[in-house]
């Protein structure tokens, strides 16, 4: 795939994500293209090295998607297979969580380089 139109694709789809959340009545879960998120949440995380991370949660029965901002710069991520957990993929970023406890890799570094935000724990 041909990786300017996945970037492209991926904005058009944060933007229409985002206009959705911030014009949806209470009668009307946000939603993109007939999918409609009825459990949307935010989390925000502590993580090594003093980092934090605040990741907004838009979820429907078949379909989960995940934004958090990186250096200022929004990343829309979606579910993808995992054996264990969650695991969301935006862009060169994958987001790995379980139960309150996640994970970001920035996924164009070496396998064994240091996690963008490790050992992340949900703030109450």
């Amino acid at each position: 795939m041909n990786r300017p139109t996945l970037n492209t694709t991926r904005g058009a789809l944060l933007l229409a994500l985002l206009a959705a959340a911030g014009s949806a009545s209470a009668a009307r879960a946000p939603g993109i293209d007939g999918v409609r998120f009825t459990d949307v949440r935010t989390v925000r995380y502590q993580c090594d090295g003093d980092k934090t991370l605040t990741v907004r949660y838009f979820n429907s029965a078949d379909n989960q998607a995940a934004v958090f901002r990186l250096d200022g710069k929004p990343v829309l991520a979606v579910t993808t297979v995992s054996a264990s957990g969650a695991r969301y993929v935006g862009g060169r970023y994958e987001w790995w969580t379980k139960g309150d406890t996640g994970t970001l890799r920035d996924l164009i570094q070496q396998e064994n380089a240091a996690a963008a935000r490790s050992n992340c724990q949900a703030k109450p």
